[in-house]
This record gives structure tokens, C-alpha cells and sequence, in this order.
């Protein structure tokens, strides 16, 4: 009805006519000095763990490349340095030149670094910079840290990022004094000191660098049993995990662990016994390794290989005379590595455990995944099996690689075809174990050894993180139909 008129009538409403001018379009100019790529959590938190990575290395290359950080005083070249500089940070542990010989104090304090924050992981080493700083944790680092360590609940992410680095700090502390003792009487305490302090970094984060100057690895130390579990048990507290760890401090009954810490130990405890059994069936009688040792050093090298060959590398005997047998069953361990959320690297128990017993559950004929009355839910055995076959993709293409690039000093039978095939599933599990080929790589195939470590130590990280932030609740489901399976 109009403005001006005034007989209204009940149920009339006044209608206002919108002007032209206030219902034409508004034209905003963006501003060309400034554009944003607006990425999602999933690529924004798998780009910063990729980034963070390679920047950790590319600073470390830079800096073994120092004269400063060689023992000659003449710098590294960029191929040593960055295989040295991924192997730290990656905590793998394979070199292609001496760490006791050929780096100075400053290159190997460097490494000790990058295996420092290597282990930790860049996101969490990244959390306690931004709080010391003041800064504000963003949400998709939470994510990135609560499925790093363990998948606890998103608030507790940085209290437990807080606890991870105080748990570490205290274990190397406290690893330092058993080593710093059974060195006092081999070097002069400077010496002896700054070797404890880079054993007990190199042990709790698994990494298997070693400076003795008188010993390759820990072979040195065959006969010093106290010495080698001081090693061992920190390498063990490091391949756990700290919600494994925290979580059987907290609940001394184990009818309240959760499922994930009961999958750990079990696989854990699985893999030890595997080893150990393989090193007294193939290395008991080999003289080349345990048979030239008394009965008690060959039980305390051999059950010392099955903790240490799975994750960190360390070795008292020579993998490069072990048999056939002992070398498969470990590739296979070390495909496998250590826990979610542990400085260890491989596919995980936890992936292996699932998968594990999914194919139990399919032979008993049961349509669902159980264990111990609690029921994994389908998408984590998918998500698994997804992991498993894009890592042995990865290490498949990282095989043929360097069989190509290796492939003169295969023809002239300088190498055998096991010997890569060992060297790459130790680079990508990050354990560091060698048939003593890698010094004597090409420029090529050291690249393809570094390209391996990184791809390891991000490769499962990233694949499963980016899998669990991709998930969503199917909305839709399609008509089942079967098909015929072998």
C-alpha cells in the first residue's frame, strides 16, 4: 500500500520499494599486492612436516660443509654432508665416511643436534620454539602432533608435546652415567664424556651414529655386556613411545591399558623373540659373528642384535658376514621398525599388529577385526593396509633405483643384488644397519640412499597422517556384490 495513505485495515503491511541505486551491484577491486593459496588442514599440516625436514637438513648440510666441521679442516662435499646430514636427522645412521675420524668436535656436535631434533620430530621440536616464544599453536599442528603421538585427545596434544621433551631429556640424562662409567677406564674424561653424551643422544633416538675411534659401531664392545643393555634399554624407551611408556607408569594393571598399548607390546615383544631366535638359529655356529664368541657373549650380542638391528643400527657384529636367513628375517623387522608416536621409523608395530590381525580374523571366518573384547573399526584397518602397499611401492621403485645406479659394481660382482636390496630396506626404515657397501656408493646411488631416508622417515608419517585427516563418514552406500579372491 502507498506511504500516504491513511485508512489502514487490519493485516496491512507497509511495503518499501528498494531504489535503484540501493539494489544495484557493488564492485569491490581486490588488491593486487596481496593474494593468498588457502591450503586445507590436511596439506597445510603434511607441508610443514615435509618442509620442516628439509629445511633440518639443508641446515645441517650447510653446516658439515664448514671447514670448521672436518677433522682435515678442509670441509666435506655436499654429497657427504647431505647424506650424513639426512642420515642424522633422519636417524638412520648410515655414513659414507668415518664419524670419529673424518668430522671434528664441531661436525659431530652438529650431528648429535640433528639427531636431537631429528628424533623428537620437527613439529614437536617446532611447539616448544613457538612456546617459548609466546606464540599460539595453530589447530592443524595440534592434529599434527596428536597423530604423531599416539592419537590422544586434540586438547592434551601440547601437554604431552611438553612431556615428550622432558621424558627425552631425562632418558639421555640418565643414560649418560651407566656409558660415562664403562668409558672412564678406555679415555681420558673429556674424552670419555663427550662420547657418553653422543652414544646416549644417538641410542634413545635410535640413530646408530657411533664415534669410538678404536671400534666400528659397537663392535668393539662385544665383550662388555653393561655397556651394550645400557645401550639397549634406552633404545627400547625410544622405539616405545611415550604414551606406551606413560601409560604403563600410570595403570600398573594391565586389564586397563588401551588397545594401542597392549598391540605395541605384543608386536614389540613378537619381534624381539623373532630376532633372537634368528641370530641363535643362523649366527650361533658362524664364526664370522657369534661363533667365535664364549656361550655368554653370544646370548648377550645375539638378544642385543634383536633389540638394536630392528630400529637403531647399533652393531657388535658384522652384518656384513651374516647368512641369508639372519638378513631376511631382518629386513623384515626393519620394514616394520618401531611405535607410533616413537623416534623409531618404519611402517610402525601398531599398522603391522593391525593388519596382523585382520588376516587373523579373515581365517577365523569373522567379519570383524578383535582383539582383547574391543573391535578396531574398518577405516584404521583400510587405512593401514594403504600404508603397507604404498610402502612397498616406495621401497620397490628405491630397489630398482639403486640397482641401476649401482649396476657397474653389480656386473663386476664388487656388490650382490642382497646387498642393496638390505642397504634399502635399512634406509627406509631408518635403522641405519649396513652390509658395508655404502662408503663405496656412486654419486648417484648416495643420492638415491638420502632420497630413501627422507621418504622413510616422512613417507609412513605422512601417508598416515594424511589419511586420517582425509577420512570422512561415508553419507552413501553403494549395492555389495562379491567377487572371486584367489
Amino acid at each position: 500500500m502507498r506511504r500516504n495513505d491513511t485508512h489502514f485495515r487490519p493485516g496491512d503491511r507497509m511495503v518499501r520499494r528498494p531504489r535503484q541505486r540501493e539494489t544495484a551491484p557493488v564492485r569491490i577491486r581486490p588488491a593486487a599486492s596481496r593474494r593468498r593459496i588457502a591450503l586445507n588442514a590436511s596439506a597445510s599440516s603434511l607441508l610443514t612436516l615435509t618442509l620442516g625436514f628439509a629445511g633440518l637438513i639443508a641446515i645441517g648440510t650447510a653446516l658439515l660443509m664448514l671447514p670448521a666441521a672436518a677433522a682435515s679442516g678442509s670441509g666435506a662435499s655436499l654429497i657427504d654432508a647431505l647424506f650424513t646430514a639426512t642420515s642424522a636427522a633422519c636417524v638412520t645412521g648410515l655414513v659414507v665416511v668415518s664419524s670419529a675420524e673424518h668430522w671434528s668436535f664441531f661436525g659431530q656436535a652438529v650431528i648429535a643436534g640433528l639427531m636431537l631434533i631429528g628424533g623428537l620430530g620437527i613439529m614437536t621440536a617446532g611447539l616448544f620454539i613457538l612456546l617459548t616464544v609466546g606464540g599460539r599453536i595453530s589447530l592443524h599442528q595440534r592434529l599434527i602432533i596428536r597423530e604423531t603421538q599416539g592419537g590422544v585427545a586434540l586438547g592434551n596434544a601440547v601437554q604431552l608435546g611438553r612431556y615428550v621433551a622432558a621424558f627425552a631429556i631425562i632418558v639421555q640424562a640418565v643414560a649418560f652415567l651407566p656409558i660415562f662409567i664403562h668409558l672412564i677406564p678406555r679415555y681420558a674424561p673429556a674424552e670419555a664424556a663427550w662420547q657418553s653424551v653422543f652414544l646416549s643422544i644417538s641410542a634413545f633416538n635410535n640413530a646408530g651414529f657411533a664415534i669410538f675411534p678404536d671400534s666400528e659401531s659397537l663392535r668393539g664392545f662385544a665383550s662388555d655386556p653393561l655397556l651394550l643393555w645400557s645401550v639397549g634399554a634406552s633404545i627400547v624407551l625410544g622405539a616405545l613411545s611415550f604414551p606406551v611408556i606413560g601409560e604403563i607408569v600410570r595403570r600398573r594393571n594391565p586389564n586397563r591399558w588401551t588397545l594401542d598399548t597392549r598391540l605395541v607390546l605384543a608386536g614389540t615383544l613378537a619381534m624381539w623373540a623373532l630376532g633372537a631366535l634368528a641370530m641363535f638359529v643362523f649366527e650361533f655356529g658362524n664364526e664370522a659373528t657369534l661363533g667365535s664368541m664364549s656361550i655368554g657373549e653370544r646370548i648377550s650380542n645375539g638378544a642385543f642384535q634383536a633389540i638394536a638391528s630392528r630400529t637403531a643400527g647399533f652393531s657388535s657384529i658384522d652384518f656384513g658376514l651374516t647368512r641369508a636367513g639372519t638378513d631376511f628375517l631382518y629386513m623384515g623387522m626393519m620394514f616394520i621398525g618401531g611405535a607410533s608416536g616413537s623416534v623409531a621409523g618404519g611402517i610402525k608395530v601398531n599398522t603391522a599388529m593391525v593388519l596382523a590381525l585382520a588376516t587373523l580374523a579373515a581365517l577365523r571366518g569373522r567379519p570383524h577385526t578383535e582383539f582383547a573384547r574391543r573391535e578396531i573399526p574398518q577405516a584404521q584397518v583400510s587405512r593401514a593396509l594403504a600404508l603397507v602397499v604404498l610402502s612397498l611401492l616406495l621401497l620397490s621403485t628405491f630397489v630398482s633405483l639403486l640397482s641401476f645406479t649401482e649396476r657397474a659394481a653389480l656386473d663386476a660382482g664388487a656388490f650382490i643384488f642382497a646387498d642393496v636390496v638390505f642397504e634399502t630396506f635399512s634406509a627406509f626404515g631408518t635403522v641405519g644397519l649396513s652390509r658395508g657397501i655404502t662408503p663405496d656408493l656412486t654419486e648417484p646411488g648416495k643420492l638415491v640412499v638420502t632420497l630413501a631416508m627422507y621418504t622413510g622417515r616422512l613417507g609412513p608419517l605422512t601417508i598416515g597422517l594424511g589419511l586420517a585427516l582425509r577420512e570422512r563418514r561415508a553419507i552413501y552406500r553403494y549395492a555389495g556384490e562379491r567377487v572371486r579372491i584367489g
